[in-house]
């Protein structure tokens, strides 16, 4: 094995994915200022199919790792485990299997039910201005669209987050990475 290239931005990492076609392994921390949640492990898996995925995060939820499963990550390794579990995760992906920490071992994929939760770019919009304590008319206005279909984004991301209120929202969205 050997590390063919480092990126720091989601740009640079998409550039040197394409230039490095026999990639066999990558490990892909889940927070960087131009990313939004899931959305490069969700690039890797639409674009690179074949390409074993480690998340590599210091964000940690069954909610994360079940989404994260489900687009086909291999392995998640939080950065407060031993270094040497991140080891034995990249040796685990690398001969096929999935690697979870014990606490999450609930979710190996025999076991696992459901798809991940995928909100829309105009819900993820929607979402982080609600974040900001903007209304639903000042949100109306800022994206030059009607109150209800606001309200109705609104409800979606709720449904979706299985949650009742601005702040149930809020620990989801920062569960599943959405919130840096």
């Amino acid at each position: 094995m050997e590390v063919l290239f480092y990126a720091t931005n989601k740009q640079d990492l998409y550039l040197k994915v394409q230039q490095h076609s026999g990639l066999d392994l990558i490990i892909v921390d889940l927070i960087a200022s131009d990313v939004q949640g899931l959305e490069v492990y969700e690039y890797l898996h639409k674009n690179h199919p074949d390409l074993r995925v480690i998340a590599f995060t210091s964000l940690s939820s069954p909610i994360l790792v079940e989404n994260l499963l489900a687009m086909g990550v291999k392995g998640y390794v939080n950065k407060n485990q031993d270094s040497e579990d991140l080891l034995e995760a990249i040796r685990l992906v690398w001969e096929g299997g999935v690697y979870l920490p014990d606490d999450y071992a609930f979710l190996s994929k025999q076991n696992r039910v459901g798809t991940a939760i995928t909100l829309t770019a105009k819900e993820l919009t929607i979402m982080q201005y609600i974040i900001r304590e903007f209304t639903t008319a000042d949100i109306a206005g800022e994206l030059k669209l009607s109150v209800n279909t606001v309200e109705n984004h609104r409800k979606n991301i709720f449904s979706k987050l299985d949650v009742s209120n601005v702040a149930g929202m809020v620990r989801e969205a920062s569960k599943l990475g959405h919130i840096n």
